[in-house]
C-alpha cells in the first residue's frame, strides 16, 4: 500500500485485513520506499495513491513495473479519471479507481488486479462500454469480426465473465462461448488466455483513442 497519509493507510489496512483473502504486507509513503518495499515483500498487488504529497506518482508505476516480477498496480486517485486513467494504464497500471468509489469497489479492484485483470472505476468502464455499439478498431485482424463478435471482444476486455457478457448483450451463455471461439480463430490466437489478454490490451488502447498495432 503506497499512500502518504498515515490515517488513510490505517483505514485501508483495517478494511483489507478484515477480509478472508487479502492482507496488507507492507506500507510506504514515498516512491523510493515503495520500490524498496516491493523488492522485500513481493506483493501480489500494489495499491498506489497517484499523488504522494506534492509528488506525481505516475513515474513510480514504470519503476515498479520494471522490477523483477513486474508489479500489478491498482491506482487510487481523486484526479480527473478521463485524463489520468489513460496515463496510468499507459504507464503499466492494471487498474484505476476513484477514491469516491465504495469500499467494495476497492476490494474488487484489488482482487481483479492481483489476478492480472484490468479494473476500471464505474465511470471509465461505462465510457468504454459506450463504444460497444461502435465498430471495433482495426488492427490485429479485428476488421474480420462481426458486429456481435466485436461487442463480445470489447466486453471481454473489461474482464466481464461469460455470464456477465451474456446478460449485458441479452444472449445465451453458449452463444457467447461460440463467439469467443470464433473470435479466437479469426484473430489467430492459440488459446483463451491469449484472447483475454488481447481484449484487455484493446481496452487500454481504446482509452487512449489508439487502434491496436
Amino acid at each position: 500500500m503506497v499512500e502518504d497519509h498515515p490515517m488513510v493507510r490505517e483505514g485501508m489496512r483495517s478494511l483489507i485485513d478484515g477480509t478472508m483473502d487479502l492482507i496488507v504486507c507492507g506500507e510506504a509513503g514515498t516512491p523510493d520506499a515503495a520500490v524498496e518495499m516491493f523488492r522485500r515483500e513481493k506483493p501480489d498487488v500494489v495499491c498506489l495513491d497517484l499523488m504522494l504529497g506534492a509528488v506525481d506518482a505516475t513515474p513510480l508505476i514504470g519503476r515498479l513495473r520494471a522490477e523483477e516480477g513486474g508489479a500489478r498496480i491498482l491506482v487510487l486517485s481523486v484526479k480527473d479519471e478521463e485524463m489520468f486513467a489513460k496515463r496510468c494504464l499507459q504507464a503499466g497500471a492494471l487498474g484505476y479507481l476513484m477514491k469516491t468509489e465504495s469500499n467494495d469497489a476497492l476490494l474488487e479492484g484489488l482482487r481483479k488486479v492481483a489476478a492480472g485483470e484490468v479494473f476500471l472505476s464505474t465511470r471509465i468502464a461505462m465510457m468504454v462500454l459506450n463504444r460497444v455499439h461502435q465498430p471495433v478498431v482495426k488492427g490485429l485482424g479485428t476488421a474480420s469480426l462481426s458486429e456481435r463478435e466485436g461487442q463480445v471482444f470489447q466486453l471481454m476486455g473489461l474482464a466481464l465473465t461469460t455470464r456477465q457478457i451474456a446478460e449485458r448483450l441479452g444472449i445465451g451463455i453458449k452463444t457467447v462461448e461460440t463467439h469467443r471461439e470464433n473470435i479466437k480463430n479469426k484473430l489467430g490466437l492459440p488459446h483463451g488466455a491469449a484472447l483475454v489478454y488481447e481484449a484487455m490490451k484493446w481496452v487500454k488502447q481504446t482509452l487512449d483513442g489508439k487502434p491496436s498495432p
